[in-house]
């Protein structure tokens, strides 16, 4: 069974690399260089891969965006990656081309120090969380669009009018309309079938960790990267507090002790466990959303086992009361729920400190005066007879132009060629163009997030990390958790023109020092972010909701030296195996 590709027992087209679901996790050592070539078997689709979070200093060629840093991988072609993995932590990587990443197209990537000075951890495990979907998703993003409807989470939903089953967190925000129909944990779960007039659940395999052999006090480092297309994800492990110690390879300040850890799409996070002191038992680990509705589809659970056999748990989840409330880490608000502040407690990303080792203290100076700004309030285009509904940053969509070239080896033609009208945009007149920041080498780049939108929406950026400086949340009401406003700091206009409110020093005074690659930004809620754009390239910038993402909700960023970039073009990568070098670390793409 560990050799059959199970996922929740619904027989469906899935796309792998090496017939693994998730692929198989990459381990390296810091400062190691990477080879791995990518084949395409697909008998008709490309695709590219991204390595999530692995910056690609020198490399930019290596990024995995098709059309952008190198053409897309025809099939029965293949493309040579070479990196130098500079920074150590939890990384993944995934297809960048449509929803391939919903098929199945991931898998875990981590980067280990050299030298460990202090070993705490007996053993690590890595977890991949992913929402799937058991229709072929390119198929349902056509249907969806020419549907005309969103938050669609049933097939019902576009048969029969009226019947919208839309996923909606606890605070009323929403997610992408995809029809989710179960959560994976390393590509295992179970299937809820709703209409089952019976046993409802499937019963194929649940992933187990194995530490029955730990000793007393044992800690165990968990590696949680959020695979998914669609959906945040709660963790928390029954009686098994959870000590959250860097966020996207980046060490905190001070670790973190919570009961349950929000993890937003793309964003991954370091937990230590302790061993129980109860081991004659398994416990159960749990995986669910911040649906409001508490669909039964939408929860996945894994074994930590102690026994040396596979009992199936009894553990409950830790009862949160007034006097005892459970911690809950990364909340995209405040409360959560209604009536539960006392019961539940939310830490919120303002909670979250970077070690001072990862700091940069320039951009933290509220004095700093940033090179480029640009705000982005992040919009929905309407759908009109000419054109289908688009996700897009200030009503502009990405459209990427038809060139022979990756863009990354003509930039700045591309960018003079292509570039957007500048007209006057909103909701039902918005464009799509090849959308950029331009940035000149060790400029400091300041981005105005904001989410006016119904969606949260996690936020990545290629190339480099980010500092965020200043982050506000949307007004809730204290008694049904709902959100009854958008932050009052800023303001947007029909045309996507925001400006800060100058009562409480909005977007100058700074409230946060967390070095994140990706970050969700809540509905009602803003964000200022800063980098230093030391990595010449083509960087994206972009919503990780993969249906989002096909549709256009990206920007990219062109990091030049003063006289532009300059690569020479090698064809090799493109098909042609001369000159190819035996890979350190290889992975190979099959259906």
């Amino acid at each position: 069974m560990n050799e059959i590709i199970t996922a929740d027992g619904y027989p469906k087209l899935v796309y792998v690399f090496n017939d693994s679901l998730p692929g198989p996790v990459l381990h390296v050592y810091q400062n190691q260089t990477v080879r791995i070539r990518i084949h395409n078997d697909f008998p008709t689709e490309s695709l590219s891969v991204h390595f999530h979070g692995i910056r690609q200093v020198n490399t930019p060629e290596s990024d995995g965006v098709g059309r952008i840093t190198q053409l897309s991988i025809l099939p029965g072609s293949s493309f040579q990656h070479e990196f130098v993995a500079l920074d150590t932590g939890t990384f993944w990587y995934h297809s960048h081309v449509q929803s391939q990443i919903a098929m199945g197209l991931l898998g875990g990537f981590v980067v280990h120090p050299r030298e460990v000075i202090t070993q705490e951890e007996k053993g690590e495990f890595v977890l991949v969380l992913t929402d799937w979907q058991h229709f072929y998703t390119t198929e349902q993003h056509h249907l969806l669009i020419e549907s005309g409807q969103f938050y669609l989470n049933s097939l019902e939903s576009l048969k029969t009018s009226g019947t919208i089953d839309f996923y909606e967190a606890v605070d009323g925000s929403r997610a992408a309309e995809a029809l989710v129909t179960s959560i994976l944990i390393n590509g295992r779960g179970q299937y809820f079938d709703p209409h089952a007039e019976n046993d409802r659940s499937s019963t194929t395999p649940l992933e187990y960790l194995r530490v029955d052999s730990a000793s007393n006090n044992a800690v165990y480092r968990l590696r949680l990267i959020n695979g998914g297309s669609v959906f945040s994800m709660k963790f928390s492990i029954d009686d098994h507090p959870l000590k959250v110690i860097a966020s996207d390879g980046i060490p905190f300040a001070e670790p973190m002790v919570v009961d349950q850890l929000v993890i937003g799409l793309g964003e991954r996070y370091d937990v230590l466990i302790t061993v129980a002191k109860k081991r004659a038992i398994n416990y159960w680990i749990r995986v669910d959303t911040m649906d409001k509705n508490n669909n039964p589809r939408w929860h996945a659970r894994a074994i930590l086992q102690y026994t040396t056999d596979t009992i199936m748990p009894t553990s409950q989840p830790r009862k949160c009361t007034t006097n005892q409330p459970c911690l809950i880490l990364n909340c995209p608000f405040t409360q959560y729920g209604p009536n539960s502040a006392k019961s539940l407690i939310c830490l919120t990303p303002l909670d979250l400190t970077t070690h001072p080792d990862h700091l940069d203290r320039e951009l933290l100076d509220e004095t700093t005066i940033p090179d480029v700004r640009k705000t982005l309030q992040l919009t929905i285009v309407g759908r009109t007879d000419k054109q289908a509904g688009f996700e897009s940053f200030n009503y502009i969509g990405m459209k990427y132009p038809s060139i022979d070239k990756p863009v990354l080896y003509n930039a700045r033609r591309i960018r003079k060629k292509f570039a957007c009208s500048k007209r006057l945009l909103a909701s039902d007149t918005g464009e799509k163009c090849y959308h950029t920041i331009t940035a000149e080498y060790n400029n400091i780049v300041e981005l105005l997030l904001i989410n006016h939108d119904d969606d949260q929406h996690p936020l990545h950026l290629h190339g480099s990390y980010f500092h965020i400086v200043e982050f506000g949340l949307a007004q809730l009401n204290s008694t049904t958790g709902l959100i009854k406003a958008n932050n009052p700091n800023v303001y947007c206009d029909e045309h996507a023109r925001c400006s800060c409110t100058k009562e409480n020093g909005a977007c100058k005074k700074n409230n946060m020092r967390l070095v994140k690659d990706t970050v969700q930004l809540p509905k009602g809620g803003y964000m200022r972010i800063r980098f230093r754009a030391t990595n010449p390239g083509v960087w994206l910038f972009h919503c990780h909701t993969e249906p989002h993402l096909d549709r256009g909700m990206t920007i990219n960023i062109h990091n030049q030296y003063l006289n532009e970039i300059v690569i020479d073009y090698d064809t090799n990568n493109e098909g042609n195996n001369d000159n190819f070098h035996q890979p350190q670390v290889s992975s190979s793409y099959g259906m």
